[in-house]
């Protein structure tokens, strides 16, 4: 029953962005995280974010609308972390001189070295998130189980935060009782316009 809700919630909002064209390549968006127009200017805000500030290490999915603060990493001097589709490895990359081939999949491939250093922010995208710290991807559950198997491994950091960058349509009201023990609460929601705290970033500082 919840995993037939989940599918309505992600089809109103893959529908609702395909009908204002808030989305670019790869189209349409149906089953994918959303590659929504104006995500650079969202990747951008993870420079006024203090835990990116002073993370080393930042893991961030190969998801399209990504692309931007992969290449904010590495441009920064940190240390990239990727898991390669379909989680078949997790490499870390340091590249500074071909940011842009590095943080395509071809170039992570060439650029990878096996990830041995701990993460200190987890970024990922969502097809839909709520300001308690909910969030839904594309229903695959790869970002979900990135994380806890790079947590299992020891590579995280114990106060890493997580962090999602979306259109302020994906937003929605409240997903708590679509949501079970394997997913990853969500500490920080970035949009073009804002950076929101969610509820689950509060009671962990409480």
């Amino acid at each position: 029953m919840y995993a037939d809700r989940k599918t309505l919630v992600r089809r109103e909002i893959w529908n609702l962005l395909e009908e204002k064209n808030l989305v670019d390549f790869p189209r349409p968006c149906y089953g994918r995280i959303p590659n929504f127009k104006k995500a650079g200017v969202a990747a951008e805000k993870i420079l006024t974010l203090k835990e990116f500030s002073v993370s080393k290490c930042v893991f961030c999915t190969p998801d399209a609308v990504l692309r931007r603060v992969r290449q904010i990493v590495l441009e920064q001097g940190k240390t990239l972390a990727v898991a390669l589709p379909h989680m078949e490895a997790f490499v870390e990359i340091d590249e500074r001189k071909n940011v842009s081939e590095a943080t395509r999949i071809s170039g992570m491939r060439r650029y990878g070295s096996p990830l041995r250093t701990k993460i200190d922010l987890f970024v990922q995208g969502s097809v839909a998130v709520d300001l308690y710290g909910n969030r839904l991807g594309k229903g695959k559950g790869y970002g979900d189980s990135e994380y806890f198997i790079l947590k299992e491994r020891g590579l995280m950091s114990e106060n890493a935060k997580v962090v999602t960058i979306v259109h302020h349509l994906q937003i929605v009201r409240d997903l708590r009782k679509l949501m079970s023990k394997r997913d990853v609460g969500i500490d920080y929601v970035i949009t073009p316009d804002e950076i929101l705290k969610t509820r689950a970033f509060n009671e962990t500082q409480s």
